[in-house]
């Protein structure tokens, strides 16, 4: 994946770019901060790094956040490499006091600017044994994102996924068992802290033990004290520990600690993070966007800020919950000490980022940078030994180049088209007749029933799983019509002796509703870089050699997984 700057462009761009003098900070600007100014720096605002005209309505409505509510942050989605960096510098711009920019970064770059590659999850780079890889990762996505005027990234996930129906964590853990999450989140956050970024460990207190999406309601995770601070709070620890400075607070249910969300519990911001782990850094919302939480925005907004929270993610309603909290302040529920304490954290924050004396990052340097080859490769190294064969029927693999293969991709949604990467990288290998078919919710039954005739033509079967962790799906499960398939598949193929191989591109657990399966291989993610990994895999172009970081239950222990050496083409 690549993009190319014209000179000229560059030349125009960089001009257009150029930074205003260094801007004074510390103590001396918060004394001269009005009211208003302190309780606007501890708000953050979302936007996407598109382009943008001087007077389009998006980019008067992120200028005047910036320049009349005082926001302290932006936080990016979808976004690309040479318009948020352009985007980013015309805010710093209109912004007296630094913004802290910040996105999820926790695949890579790649997982918020599709011009990049997007890397495996978290679970995978735990299959490869070797956290030096997550502190490998890290220091790109570091690079990378200061490089794209990003200083805050919301990674790494320190939740511990013990919960094989989580819809939302599941592979964005990095495993089940909180030791080896540890090690791994230390190194993420060594890694992205030497590249000059603010690691944010997250979804305080731990949102790995439940199977409620927080985007659609509350999730309650009902384990005592003692469980939390053997189990959840452990990863965080280590975090902290390992010297990251952000922590993300869940919006979560814990009520061992409180019955109130975490977002909004002083008893689990103020209390337990604060006092019991000691954490002196900045401390940021999750989404208040998300329906975990109910109530007018701005009220909402309050109670995040006495709970002890310092920065507020995506207010519903940002002026709103700047005047609330200011009103806050006015009467007296919330001492401006507070506010000044929490706004001195963020300007010491900026502060030892360089914020008040950075120029905006060069653009004719992005490609030096952004993108590069060594940094793909690390994603695909990722992706190549994450590989985990948790079982395979004698001789299933690698696939024979000779014989016609049926591959039946099953889908967890109707509109995406997931499964090309891994067609393309079979469709390129010469050699054999491929048939396809494609199930996907709405699939009827006919078309059920074809997909598994499909699968009786070819003399081997493919069968390629995308069932992932989405946010707001509510549910990470194959689907009815995709289960009939797989059920229908299995039984022709036991009838003929045809074997069937299944390929994981998302989550693991998938295995135990299908135990019938004789060969599965778990991938760890749908992104096209996981797909080619496999494909080569499944021909025995490259080895297999991951270990599942999570127990499938009633079928593979946590650490199973089958060593396969390439095979050498004759």
């Amino acid at each position: 994946m690549k993009f190319r700057l014209s000179a000229l462009f560059l030349l125009v761009l960089g001009g257009c770019l150029s930074s205003p003098p260094p801007r004074p900070a510390g103590e001396d600007l918060l004394r001269g901060m009005t009211l208003e100014e302190k309780v606007g720096q501890l708000f953050v605002v979302s936007a996407n790094g598109v382009y943008y005209a001087e007077d389009a309505p998006g980019y008067r409505a992120l200028e005047k956040q910036v320049a009349q509510d005082h926001v302290g942050g932006v936080i990016y989605f979808r976004s690309s490499v040479l318009e948020a960096a352009s985007l980013g510098a015309r805010l710093q711009k209109a912004a007296r006091i630094p913004l802290l920019v910040s996105a999820d970064l926790e695949a890579g770059a790649g997982m918020r600017f599709p011009d990049l590659v997007y890397g495996p999850w978290a679970m995978a780079v735990a299959a490869t044994g070797d956290p030096s890889l997550a502190r490998r990762r890290a220091l790109i996505t570091a690079q990378e994102s200061r490089a794209l005027g990003i200083h805050q990234v919301f990674a790494p996930v320190a939740d511990v996924n013990v919960d094989p129906d989580n819809p939302v964590i599941n592979v964005r853990s990095f495993g089940e068992d909180p030791a080896d999450v540890s090690r791994y989140v230390g190194a993420a956050v060594q890694g992205l802290q030497e590249g000059g970024v603010t690691a944010t460990i997250k979804h305080f207190p731990g949102h790995g033990d439940t199977h409620t999406d927080s985007h659609l309601s509350l999730p309650v995770v009902a384990a005592s004290a003692e469980r939390l601070a053997r189990v959840e709070l452990v990863p965080f620890r280590a975090g902290i520990a390992a010297g990251a400075r952000s922590v993300m607070v869940g919006h979560l249910s814990v009520p061992a600690l409180d019955e109130a969300p975490a977002t909004l519990s002083k008893a689990v911001v103020t209390g337990l993070l604060r006092g019991t782990l000691g954490f002196q850094g900045l401390v940021v919302t999750d989404a208040m966007t998300m329906k975990a939480l109910s109530g007018p925005a701005p009220e909402l907004a309050v109670r995040a800020i006495e709970a002890g929270n310092d920065m507020v993610v995506m207010s519903t309603d940002t002026p709103g919950s700047i005047a609330a909290v200011v009103a806050a302040v006015r009467g007296g529920r919330i001492g401006e000490g507070q506010v000044d304490a929490s706004v001195r954290r963020i300007l010491r924050e900026k502060e030892r980022l360089g914020l008040f004396r950075e120029t905006a990052p060069p653009i004719d340097a992005l490609p030096r940078v952004v993108g590069t080859r060594a940094h793909a490769a690390v994603e695909e190294e990722i992706a190549r030994r994450s590989l985990t064969l948790v079982r395979e029927e004698s001789g299933a693999l690698p696939l024979d180049r000779s014989r016609p293969l049926t591959v039946v991709s099953i889908l967890d949604e109707g509109t995406a088209t997931l499964e090309e990467p891994l067609l393309s990288e079979l469709r390129r290998r010469p050699g054999r007749e491929l048939l396809t078919a494609r199930v996907d919710p709405r699939a009827t039954a006919s078309e059920i029933a074809d997909a598994v005739a499909a699968a009786g033509k070819g003399e081997e079967v493919l069968l390629a799983l995308y069932v992932r962790a989405r946010s707001g799906s509510g549910t990470v499960a194959v689907p009815r019509a995709g289960a009939e398939a797989i059920q229908g598949i299995l039984a022709a193929a036991n009838a003929s002796g045809r074997k069937v191989v299944a390929v994981a591109f998302g989550s693991p657990y998938l295995l135990r509703d299908f135990p019938a399966l004789g060969t599965y291989l778990a991938a760890w993610g749908s992104q096209e870089v996981v797909q080619i990994a496999a494909a080569a895999a499944l021909l025995g172009e490259q080895p297999i050699g991951g270990r599942l970081p999570v127990t499938i239950p009633g079928v593979a222990a946590r650490g199973a997984g089958l060593d396969r050496a390439a095979v050498p083409r004759s």
